[in-house]
């Protein structure tokens, strides 16, 4: 059941005044980095140049698995826009969130978190209404300014009971004394801020804000660099962790899965190599867990066949050799006991190759899904297997247009494929995102929208292979 729907379905700055002020929009001066609200100019900045793209970071919880997204958008001039508030943090806000409904992104997460980040002059834009309200935590920040937090209470309140959850970013020690934490649902935390020693007192203060007996806020290290900023941030306390430290498959060691992955690169080479399904059915007795795997699957309601299955060549012969391609190739992601590196790295593999097999036919990308799928998700097997991309590629004997992308031969699946690796990559300047779609003779409209499809498919799945 694990593979069905895949098989089926192929701050802080303060601002000057203590209270928000309504601007109308034809008064304010949109900063020339950031992008226009507009729809015929979303894509593009106000010179007439460049994109404004929407970014997603995992957000992983205390069990190691992807809680949710961070959505920001990455301009040019991105931190100096939001931290230095006014007009500019507005600005900031006003396409982040004309963005974030262009693309639908918060509503495709489903039950996952949709996280953005705003000012708190953006308490009151009649955007945010349009943002949905089961998943989505907005993020104000906090102000050490002493006055209107009657005003701002108010407005988180009324956010609230719209059903929004809310919470407040905290970057310096007096942040924490904030009147504003005792009524947020979240608070996020820049852990870069503090020492770990300070940091576990202002976890535990934290964790304590609530005077009326209600639930703790939920609490958010943001912008954690490494494991052990990781582990300590977790023996602090922190629900919720965010940052470089989830991406980073550098340091991963391959661990177990449910499967042999040298005999499952064997299987693949077989299926390429065209040969007899007997012959590969008879490479299967000698791996039981993969067999089970696939005789579960084929005899599951779901799949609704006449009679039941229980002989591997004519299993296979039902699957058919590119399903079982695909089937097998995805099983090299299944880790017996995955911490937050195995389940980021799964995630984002399933998430390359989806999103490559529905821009397929797109700009000047080929019109081949199939290879396109294989192509994302093994671009990541090397950090999977610990081994190096090319020894691999080898071993699964992949098709020539799979083989000459994932090793870099010039050509338009390896335009494609360089896009989503850079698109995933939080450190890649916008002018080089730029510069990858129009390689592909796409724009970010086209791009953002399938993106966000894509991941929240690759949770769907992963989420069946766990049940």
């Amino acid at each position: 059941m694990g593979l069905l729907r895949f098989l089926r379905n192929l701050i802080p700055q303060w601002f000057e005044s203590s209270e928000p002020v309504d601007i109308p929009m034809d008064r304010r001066r949109i900063p020339d980095d950031i992008v226009q609200p507009e729809p015929r100019t979303l894509g593009t900045n106000a010179d007439g140049t460049g994109h404004s793209f929407v970014r997603r970071d995992a957000i992983v919880n205390r069990a190691e698995q992807v809680a949710g997204y961070e959505f920001s958008l990455v301009t040019r001039l991105k931190a100096r826009m939001t931290r230095r508030g006014g007009l500019a943090a507005r600005a900031y806000d006003v396409a982040l969130l004309t963005r974030l409904e262009l693309h639908r992104a918060a509503s495709l997460l489903g039950s996952r978190l949709a996280l953005v980040c705003l000012s708190i002059e953006s308490l009151d834009n009649e955007a945010i209404d349009r943002l949905p309200q089961d998943n989505t935590v907005l993020i104000f920040d906090a102000h050490t300014q002493q006055g209107g937090w009657e005003a701002m209470t108010a407005g988180l309140a009324r956010l609230q009971e719209k059903g929004f959850r809310v919470g407040i970013r905290v970057a310096a020690a007096a942040d924490a004394e904030c009147p504003l934490v005792a009524a947020v649902d979240f608070v996020l935390v820049d852990v870069t801020a503090f020492n770990g020693l300070d940091l576990r007192t202002l976890a535990r203060k934290l964790k304590a804000a609530r005077t009326d007996g209600g639930t703790p806020p939920r609490l958010l290290a943001a912008d954690v660099q490494s494991d052990d900023d990781y582990q300590l941030c977790y023996k602090c306390g922190f629900d919720l962790f965010q940052g470089p430290f989830a991406a980073n498959f550098d340091n991963l060691r391959p661990t177990r899965n449910t499967i042999n992955r040298a005999a499952a690169l064997s299987i693949l080479n077989m299926l390429r190599t065209d040969q007899s399904f007997a012959a590969v059915a008879n490479e299967l007795k000698n791996e039981p867990t993969l067999s089970y795997k696939l005789l579960r699957y084929l005899n599951s309601a779901a799949v609704s066949l006449q009679k039941p299955v229980d002989n591997l060549t004519e299993a296979l012969v039902h699957l058919g050799r590119n399903k079982f391609y695909r089937w097998t190739s995805l099983l090299l992601f299944d880790f017996e006991k995955p911490g937050y590196q195995e389940h980021v790295l799964s995630e984002r593999a399933l998430t390359r190759g989806r999103t490559l097999e529905l821009l397929a036919g797109k700009g000047t990308i080929p019109s081949l899904p199939e290879q396109l799928f294989l192509i994302g998700l093994f671009s990541l097997l090397d950090k999977a297997l610990g081994r190096p991309l090319p020894e691999l590629v080898e071993k699964a004997a992949l098709p020539a247009t799979v083989r000459d992308a994932l090793l870099g031969r010039p050509g338009p699946c390896t335009d494609a494929l360089t896009l989503v690796t850079l698109e995933m990559n939080p450190e890649v300047p916008v002018n080089q995102l730029d510069g990858a779609l129009s390689a592909c003779g796409i724009d970010d409209e086209t791009y953002a929208p399938i993106a966000i499809e894509a991941l929240i498919w690759a949770d769907q799945v992963l989420s069946e292979s766990a049940a």
